[in-house]
């Protein structure tokens, strides 16, 4: 018999995952349930490995986000995760495993999930999508992994402006879509600054790494100097033009905590009117 529980998603994926399924088919989900089953994988002790099916779009919104984009590279590094696109999806979410087919119905503030045992229904289903996952296109993460970053910016430029970039990462999540400028790249320029890096060698790093080219780099430093949030100095070198070095320019930057910062910042700004 059918069972229906009501309850969260974030409980659902809990159960799933504490129950040591084996791995998960996860059939058109929508952006919230990539993110929130992506944390829940890459914060997990012994997470099960999972296929993600899923609408192109909604795949290219999701990465939009580089925390959960680079999550997502790193689960696929290790081949916890993989992801592919296809047209022919389900209305609504589904969640296939070895012994259970989970549909996922929202309903306003709520979610409805109801769970359906192993039967021929279950294991025609499991067949309809496995073939069609056959079929599908492998999606590319653009992304560096997330452990990667993070080395990487140890390995160049210290464990501080590693633990600072890693601690002020997370408040971009919170942040409202009117500073949406205020991005990757801003956050790493500003976390520079704070350390008083060379541009030059923070945009190699970013290039190099695979968040942005150095005309990124450069057009965002632009941008944060027009806010009157950073400036530069020129850095004489033996050979060629001089380098620019970053700086803040207000004292509260560079006082605030890591995960203020991008607060902080949105509070210095110039206002319209």
């Amino acid at each position: 018999m059918d069972s229906i529980f009501n309850r969260d998603l974030d409980s659902t994926l809990q159960t799933l995952f504490s129950e040591n399924i084996g791995q998960i088919f996860l059939i058109g989900p929508s952006k919230r349930l990539i993110t929130s089953i992506t944390n829940l994988l890459f914060t997990s002790i012994d997470p099960p490995s999972i296929r993600i099916l899923s609408d192109g779009a909604i795949i290219k919104e999701t990465t939009n986000d580089f925390i959960t984009a680079s999550y997502l590279s790193e689960l696929s590094s290790t081949g916890l995760l993989e992801l592919r696109t296809a047209e022919i999806l389900p209305t609504n979410e589904l969640l296939l495993t070895s012994n259970s087919l989970i549909t996922i119905i929202n309903a306003g503030n709520s979610t409805l999930t109801l769970t359906t045992p192993a039967q021929p229904l279950t294991e025609d289903v499991y067949t309809f999508y496995n073939n069609l996952w056959s079929q599908s296109i492998p999606f590319h993460i653009a992304a560096p992994p997330f452990s990667l970053v993070l080395d990487s910016l140890q390995s160049q430029f210290g464990t501080t402006l590693k633990s600072d970039f890693s601690t002020a990462l997370f408040s971009l999540q919170k942040l409202p879509s009117t500073y949406d400028f205020l991005d990757e790249v801003a956050l790493s320029l500003l976390i520079a600054a704070r350390n008083q890096i060379l541009l030059y060698d923070l945009s190699r790093w970013g290039e190099d790494i695979g968040i942005a080219s150095r005309a990124t780099f450069s057009r965002t430093k632009q941008l944060l100097e027009q806010l009157n949030l950073i400036t530069t100095e020129a850095v004489p070198v033996n050979v060629g033009r001089p380098r620019l070095r970053l700086r803040l320019t207000h004292p509260l930057l560079e006082t605030c905590p890591p995960e203020n910062l991008l607060t902080t910042a949105t509070e210095l700004l110039p206002r319209n009117g």
